[in-house]
């Protein structure tokens, strides 16, 4: 699609005038809300909002620390900080664990097999127990998934299933260790919306070793689709893995993402994520992302809390995952 190239090549007035047109389709297609989001997963604590509660709604990992695809940019670390679940009967136990503590909903994710996919499979009844019985939000970090696991979260009435888009086979095969992951990636889109799961692609820019590289066909293939909302991350090196010296993507280059996908998608709620670099890089990126036409930011900076009042934005305070912002935005149209 044109405007995808054009917000990823444009310089000087050009690249103005999109961010412009990009703050635009946003007043227009919503409201003058911004949704900020903390939902406990990380401590945070600033001037507008305090995060406390771990259990808000945790992380749960229902493999533990093991991952069998080892991708080039975790190595299971991310894992590392999860509630450990790997038993059906524990996964329960851990839900009703937050429940009692005051939690709202999990996130329940996993290390991948080979294949692609989280090995969900042996769960599927328990999170539709964890539904029904205990009364949690969920939201299903899935990878790639084949049409019996869509319909079982269908079934289960999860509340968002998420799954990162990668725009590259070569990244797909060079960091991810899938082949055929841009066709796999399109018919779980596709399997989604057959099963009438609501899904939450995010966009990991700079997951090539820091480079861009598929991201605005990872764009043109989302939009292609009806995904509840968009999420946009960067790369965060991580340490003890192939990638802890890369340099990440600079604010101006995520940025340039979610102006792509802003105007590619005008009407889709589309959120900045909490995976992204810290410090005066964070600041900068959550201005830059205001700009382009974001409706909602995970654990903001004081400067982007600063600069959404500065543009007349009326911040919307939540402590849930990012997957669930598009019904608080759907809402405030």
């Amino acid at each position: 699609m044109r405007d995808i190239g054009r917000c990823l090549e444009a310089k000087g007035g050009e690249l103005q005038r999109l961010y412009g047109e990009g703050y635009s389709v946003a007043r227009r297609g919503f409201s003058d809300q911004i949704h900020l989001y903390a939902p406990g997963m990380v401590h945070f604590e600033s001037s507008f909002h305090v995060a406390r509660n771990p259990l808000r709604f945790p992380a749960v990992s229902v493999t533990g620390t093991r991952c069998q695809l080892q991708c080039e940019h975790c190595k299971g670390r991310l894992l590392e900080e999860m509630i450990p679940a790997t038993t059906p009967g524990r996964l329960y136990e851990v839900c009703a664990e937050v429940k009692a503590s005051g939690g709202g909903g999990v996130l329940i994710s996993g290390g991948s097999a080979p294949d692609g996919s989280v090995p969900l499979d042996g769960f599927l009844p328990t999170i539709s127990r964890v539904k029904k019985e205990i009364g949690l939000e969920v939201v299903v970090h899935t990878g790639l998934v084949h049409a019996d696991v869509a319909r079982a979260l269908a079934s289960a009435e999860i509340d968002a299933a998420m799954i990162d888009v990668i725009g590259s086979d070569e990244t797909f095969r060079g960091v991810y260790h899938v082949e055929g992951g841009l066709a796999a990636l399109e018919r779980t889109l596709d399997t989604f919306e057959e099963a009438g799961v609501e899904y939450v692609p995010h966009i990991v820019v700079g997951l090539d070793n820091g480079a861009i590289k598929g991201e605005g066909r990872a764009v043109e293939l989302i939009s292609r689709h009806s995904p509840a909302a968009v999420v946009v991350v960067a790369l965060m090196p991580l340490e003890h893995t192939p990638m802890e010296h890369i340099i990440p993507p600079t604010p101006e280059a995520v940025s340039r993402v979610i102006l792509a996908a802003r105007l590619a998608m005008p009407t889709t709620p589309l959120l900045l994520g909490c995976a992204r670099p810290k410090g005066e890089a964070k600041s900068r990126l959550d201005v830059l992302a205001i700009d382009a036409g974001v409706n909602g930011i995970a654990y903001p900076s004081e400067e982007g809390f600063e600069h959404a009042l500065g543009r007349g934005l009326k911040p919307q305070i939540h402590d849930e995952c990012c997957a669930l912002m598009y019904r608080h935005i759907r809402g405030a149209r």
